[in-house]
């Protein structure tokens, strides 16, 4: 297994941020710290655009990427080596290597962040790209080479590599405010909270159950699924909150077609105080377009009438394909298809509205006490912290990084 004392890293999108720029790298540099506390890190740089991490002793290269393959706003994540300070430590340094290496053909491709060095970065090209055909007698080729030998001329010295694997992307977890996210047991609600992280937002969770109509279980797999995304983002809240005795008021006394619309709304009125609670901004869900018979246009818009904080919804456009190859990257596919038996599950219509109106919901609860329904859901509501991460083994490594 490839072992590595360096590992260099872009920065993704945070280089665009302006005024704000220190403020993301800041929340970056802690981010890797967290995610590399286990191993033995001797320094974590942060020149311009990039994060440089040293290690005190060689590392596997696949468990550094990771763990790295969970800190969003890191762009491409590269092993690395230190070629010296001079033109001349680089070509001895990169001559010794040569042999390990095998091309059809080759190029050079160098980063000059260190004006001061005494060579402009076409020269260096040219010198190092001479002395490696020098040696090797591989041809060049500037547009599709079979080897590209990358160089970065940096304060700290000269660095090469020539392979890269592709990071997270995204912005830094806690610098895109908070939002309060609708998870469930199943494979959409977990990739539509990595998604939220990937954009720098921070979440607690909420969890509707039906125990004990349905089994407890479920409510342990939601603690797993969550131990696993607490890899990406770390700690977070998780309010408990039994739908059972809102569920089978809805069954007894409203529309069998509108039952799980009205489950919905209920959920949302439920989220909502969970984001004064948690003192979130936003209302997270997983849902898809027309996935389901609820997840229609006009039965989004009806449902979400009660909500008056934002609703988001990140995989509004993917289709369950996209979802699932994103679940397995994520490592929350295996736990999320375990069976149980989810709120929405129970009491389910034989033949759902699929184009309902916000008037035509309201009327359909009308004989409903919402608001003292609410209330004893509230005070049934219990909170867990999550703070157990799940084991490293539960994040896969990042693809092309074991190769």
């Amino acid at each position: 297994m490839e072992t590595v004392t360096r590992v260099l890293a872009t920065t993704s999108e945070i280089s665009l941020k302006g005024g704000n720029r220190m403020w993301f790298e800041r929340k970056l540099t802690d981010n890797v710290n967290k995610a590399l506390s286990d191993l033995p890190v001797a320094s974590v740089d942060r020149p311009a655009w990039r994060v440089l991490i040293v290690f005190s002793e060689p590392v596997p290269f696949p468990e550094v990427a990771r763990r790295l393959g969970t800190v969003f706003g890191l762009g491409a994540i590269m092993p690395v080596d230190y070629g010296g300070s001079t033109l001349e430590s680089l070509q001895a340094f990169i001559g010794e290597r040569l042999q390990d290496l095998r091309a059809e053909s080759f190029a050079i491709r160098c980063l000059r962040s260190n004006k001061r060095f005494p060579m402009t970065t076409p020269e260096i090209e040219r010198e190092i790209g001479a002395f490696v055909q020098s040696r090797t007698g591989w041809p060049v080729d500037l547009t599709s080479p079979d080897l590209t030998l990358h160089i970065l001329v940096d304060e700290k010295g000269l660095f090469t590599w020539t392979r890269r694997v592709p990071g997270p992307g995204g912005l830094p977890v806690g610098v895109g405010g908070k939002a309060t996210c609708m998870i469930s047991g199943g494979i959409d609600s977990p990739v539509a909270a990595w998604l939220m992280m990937k954009r720098g937002v921070r979440l607690d969770f909420i969890h509707f159950h039906s125990v004990p109509r349905t089994d407890p279980a479920s409510l342990e797999k939601v603690v797993d699924l969550l131990g696993i995304l607490a890899r990406y983002q770390g700690r977070a809240r998780l309010a408990m909150v039994p739908l059972l005795p809102i569920q089978e008021q809805i069954a007894a006394r409203c529309p069998a077609a509108l039952r799980v619309l009205l489950y919905r709304r209920f959920m949302l009125r439920l989220a909502e105080r969970a984001t004064r609670r948690f003192r979130s901004d936003a209302i997270v869900t997983g849902e898809s377009l027309g996935q389901v018979a609820s997840q229609t246009i006009q039965n989004l818009r009806a449902v979400e009438a009660v909500a008056t904080v934002p609703v988001l919804r990140p995989l509004i456009s993917l289709d369950k394909p996209e979802i699932i190859h994103r679940a397995r990257r994520i490592g929350t596919y295996e736990t999320s298809i375990l069976p149980h038996f989810d709120c929405c599950s129970f009491l389910l219509p034989d033949k759902p509205a699929t184009r309902s109106t916000a008037a035509e919901l309201k009327e359909g609860e009308a004989a409903l006490d919402v608001q003292a329904l609410v209330q004893e859901a509230v005070e049934g509501t219990e909170i867990i912290k999550i703070d157990t991460p799940a084991p490293w083994s539960d994040i896969p490594v990042l693809e092309g990084a074991d190769e």
